[in-house]
């Protein structure tokens, strides 16, 4: 099984790092793939990270699942980045897991047109300020509609395949959720009780 986790300048670094421990750890090959000009990427806290291939060099490959972190400016930069929304499109329509946290499901799946059948989704749920933007709590209810539910630290739709998460806090469990999807629940619950996940 592979993963791609495209990565671009400004994502959060724990969710990235979460991300790619996590599926890594659950047995699936995972494919980071820069967004950027180059392959070196500088998170949003500064860690420096080389991804393993450019997006542009995976995109008529076919994946298990698309997972991505958010942040600032992080989900807006994947938002942008060009061939990703195509696909997430083609890779959603062929059954592949789509995941995202934080800002991304919001900006990146939603703009996808993905979720549209998701009976329920989630994302960041606090104010957030950006260079350009400030994005109220109620702006996700807006960009998201009725299916945004913030009380939802992970939220899966198995139906639309379709894995969504909050913030850092949650990055851990939301790898676990897409591991579980992939993999199976025995897998899960190894990593799970290996890293002693506070539940």
């Amino acid at each position: 099984m592979r993963a791609l986790v495209p990565v671009a300048n400004g994502n959060e670094d724990i969710e990235l790092v979460s991300i790619t421990d996590i599926l890594t750890r659950g047995g699936i090959d995972v494919v980071l793939a820069s967004t950027e000009k180059e392959k070196k990427v500088r998170l949003m806290q500064g860690l420096r990270i080389e991804a393993d291939c450019m997006l542009a060099d995976v995109l008529k490959e076919d994946f298990e699942a698309i997972v991505m972190a958010g942040g600032i400016p992080g989900a807006m930069r994947l938002a942008e980045a060009s061939g990703l929304h195509d696909l997430l499109i083609r890779q959603h329509a062929a059954g592949a897991v789509l995941a995202a946290i934080c800002l991304s499901p919001a900006l990146v799946l939603h703009s996808a047109g993905v979720l549209d059948a998701c009976q329920s989704v989630t994302g960041y749920s606090q104010q957030i300020k950006t260079r350009d933007q400030t994005y109220a709590p109620d702006a996700f209810t807006r960009i998201l509609g009725d299916s945004y539910d913030p009380s939802l630290r992970v939220c899966v739709d198995h139906t639309q395949r379709i894995v969504t998460s909050q913030a850092p806090g949650t990055a851990i469990e939301f790898a676990l959720a897409v591991v579980r999807m992939l993999a199976g629940d025995a897998v899960a619950d190894t990593i799970d009780r290996y890293i002693m996940v506070a539940h």
